[in-house]
């Protein structure tokens, strides 16, 4: 019985592992608004609330394994929670990195705020754009997305089992995709303020005396607003897209993950 509870906490403590690794990587759980306290306690719970629907052969540790098995499992553990977090902080990266990339074309690149989900200097458009995609995550119910996830994980993925050395390169082609869904999103102030950029040099080559720095600052500025006024009502459907894919990438991870 004693030999017993001992797997039971050493089980407990990896399963443990596994979801404070989820939890201090994945969008919205890892936001800096939640205290470390807050986030550890949010594991705990959840840890000892997926225990008792966990497969019980999935829970087999041998207690007499050593040291460095028990060390590489933890290890193993926290790389699946890390994996299955940062999936869905590439796909937020790449909606920052959308605005970003329109914030240096309007000219606000210099403006910089404090991001309220990781307290970093951001840009006003990229920050906006964070918020936004935290509140159509928060819509269509990405936190209970990443939970069943989670849950679902401890059933084809048992303690100790997983093909970890294989996620990187997959990680790879989702942050590509996701860089080209950026550059789409971005596309129309690229095009039209390539365009205006354009323009400005050709009046530049016309009037030569005329300030044309002076000139192109709030020209752009006031066009950027304006492209911004059009695409904003598409953006939620756009972030909608691109964050209700999230579940698929996590399907596919755990494919990836699982040891045939």
């Amino acid at each position: 019985m004693e030999i017993l509870s001992v797997e039971y906490m050493l089980a407990t403590f990896l399963i443990f592992v596994r979801v404070s690794s989820l939890i201090m990587t994945a969008p919205y759980f890892s936001s800096a608004a939640f205290p470390a306290q807050v986030k550890i306690f949010f594991a705990l719970i959840t840890s000892i609330l997926l225990f008792p629907v966990i497969p019980s052969e999935n829970l087999i540790i041998p207690t007499d394994a050593g040291f460095l098995f028990i060390g590489t499992t933890i290890l193993i553990e926290a790389l699946i929670g890390i994996s299955f977090g940062l999936v869905g902080q590439l796909v937020f990266a790449g909606l920052e990195m959308a605005g970003r990339l329109i914030s240096l074309k309007i000219v606000l690149g210099f403006a910089s705020v404090v991001d309220t989900m990781t307290q970093q200097q951001s840009t006003a458009i990229s920050s906006l754009f964070s918020m936004l995609a935290v509140l159509v995550f928060l819509a269509i119910d990405g936190d209970k997305i990443y939970l069943s996830a989670l849950a679902q994980s401890f059933e084809v993925l048992p303690l100790s089992q997983a093909n970890v050395h294989l996620v990187g390169p997959y990680m790879v082609d989702i942050a590509v995709y996701i860089f080209l869904i950026a550059v789409q999103i971005s596309a129309p102030f690229i095009i039209v303020l390539f365009l205006l950029d354009l323009a400005l040099a050709i009046f530049a080559r016309i009037m030569p005396q005329a300030n044309i720095m002076f000139i192109a600052l709030p020209i752009k500025l006031g066009v950027g607003f304006i492209l911004l006024y059009f695409v904003a009502p598409y953006l939620p459907t756009a972030f909608t897209m691109m964050l209700q894919q999230l579940f698929d990438y996590l399907q596919n991870m755990m494919e990836i993950l699982m040891v045939q």
